[in-house]
């Protein structure tokens, strides 16, 4: 197998964080060259994925259509936190880079070693991110000590079940085992996906994950972070659609969706609630998944999660860059931001009404995808919890923008958040919120992805 040509978009990431270490040898070398470097890198990889084919497998590696429409998805979502990130030197570029290296090596993985591999490339950057770009530095660092053990855990229960499954199967390839120790290997491995993407119960880190992280960070963590957590556990689920990891996963979705809704709605810290907010359209990833499971795992079934993610890279992203280019941080310094900042404002709402699924947004269309398909699978209950978690979600996204155009500005206290905003703000904003807005119009594109996906 040529792995140069397999691995390619991982090369060049991987020769990103080389060039980033080497800037750093300068005196002090020019953030906005550290700035194109990481924005080149990222469009390189996104490129060189674009451009590359499903390949047959080796003992490590594979490029199936499953793994590079994730890629896709895990470099487009870094695009935005690599245009806004504070660089005083090249480590935060470097980790971000690294990061991502390991999102496209779990991608590309053909067994349950590079699996894990990739695991931990893409979550010990993450750490050593939230701990550096949090606003405020000991909030920042209790977080990331709180990340490091959740991940931890993730780790040593996905370790764990490897084991037992190598124990049944004799073989670390990602291929299907029937027997006692599998299953239950199985069930260790899931449990470490479902850490990692937040799923409740084993959702306690990330709610002060993402508030202690920089917006921009927390923007990151919640769309390819996620991706990859969710391509890990549809990985796992391949093996065995009628695992009972499998038949669980429709119940956590409904749990998650409804527990992240109902906490979403007391928050008033902004990141916090987008935080729960995460959460609970985790929840509708989750059970997109289960519904592919429940359809036998193939590759047809998957678009619905795909396209969800896709949604939600611009939908997450966009929210939390409305949060770095205003500087507003909770729901009182929000009243009458529409008044103040209408452009900013009127951005954030297309957002908001996205994430609550208003037609004709994407976030709509990716919410009935998910949906028709649980309750194509028989998933009825995880279905209507689904859709009274969306209900329940317009609490507090149309909370918001009440908050931004009807109610009264609280003067002073608003006024000290007003800053300046950065054209890469704003345009970054505007890359987010067109999409959002404009994706739900062209159901097509659900029919493209089927199609890639079923090559």
């Amino acid at each position: 197998m040529n792995f140069g040509a397999t691995l390619a978009p991982q090369l060049a990431l991987a020769a990103g964080v080389v060039a980033a270490l080497l800037a750093g040898l300068m005196d002090r070398a020019p953030r906005l060259l550290l700035r194109l470097l990481g924005v080149a890198v990222i469009v390189a990889a996104l490129v060189l994925t674009a451009l590359s084919a499903p390949t047959s497998g080796g003992a490590l590696v594979r490029l199936d259509a499953l793994g590079l429409s994730w890629q896709f998805l895990f470099y487009l979502g870094a695009l935005p936190f690599a245009c806004l990130v504070e660089l005083e030197d090249e480590v935060p570029l470097a980790l971000m880079l690294g990061c991502m290296l390991g999102m496209g090596l779990l991608a590309a993985a053909n067994s349950f070693l590079m699996l894990f591999i990739g695991l931990e490339f893409m979550s010990i950057p993450a750490y050593i991110l939230v701990s550096r770009t949090g606003r405020a530095s000991q909030r920042a660092r209790e977080a990331a000590v709180k990340y490091f053990f959740a991940g931890s855990t993730a780790g040593s229960l996905f370790l764990f079940g490897m084991a037992l499954y190598y124990a049944d199967a004799r073989s670390l390839t990602l291929a299907p085992a029937a027997g006692p120790l599998a299953q239950a290997g199985l069930a260790l491995m899931g449990a470490a996906a479902l850490f990692k993407v937040g799923a409740v119960p084993l959702h306690f880190w990330l709610p002060d994950a993402y508030e202690a992280a920089a917006p921009e960070l927390a923007g990151f963590l919640s769309t390819s972070m996620k991706a990859a957590a969710v391509l890990m556990l549809m990985r796992l689920v391949a093996l065995a659609p009628a695992s009972a990891l499998a038949h669980a996963i429709p119940a956590v979705a409904a749990l998650t969706m409804l527990v992240g809704s109902l906490l979403a709605l007391r928050q008033q810290s902004l990141q916090r609630l987008l935080a729960y907010s995460s959460v609970s359209h985790v929840g509708y990833l989750l059970l997109g998944v289960g519904a592919w499971a429940a359809s036998g795992a193939s590759a047809q079934g998957a678009y619905a999660v795909l396209f969800y993610l896709g949604a939600y890279v611009f939908m997450s992203n966009g929210a939390f860059c409305f949060l770095r280019a205003s500087g507003v941080s909770t729901r009182r310094e929000l009243r009458g931001y529409g008044l103040r900042e209408p452009r900013l404002a009127a951005l954030f709402a297309v957002l908001l009404l996205s994430l609550g699924g208003i037609p004709p947004t994407a976030g709509f269309l990716a919410k009935l995808l998910v949906l028709w398909e649980a309750v194509k699978a028989g998933l009825y209950w995880p279905a209507a919890i689904g859709g009274g978690a969306a209900l329940l979600s317009l609490g507090y996204y149309l909370g918001l923008i009440r908050d931004a155009y009807f109610e009264s500005d609280e003067g002073p206290a608003s006024g000290e958040v007003n800053r300046a905003h950065r054209p890469s703000e704003r345009l970054v904003l505007l890359a987010c919120a067109v999409p959002a807005a404009l994706l739900g119009l062209f159901p097509w594109i659900v029919g493209v992805l089927s199609g890639v996906l079923a090559q």
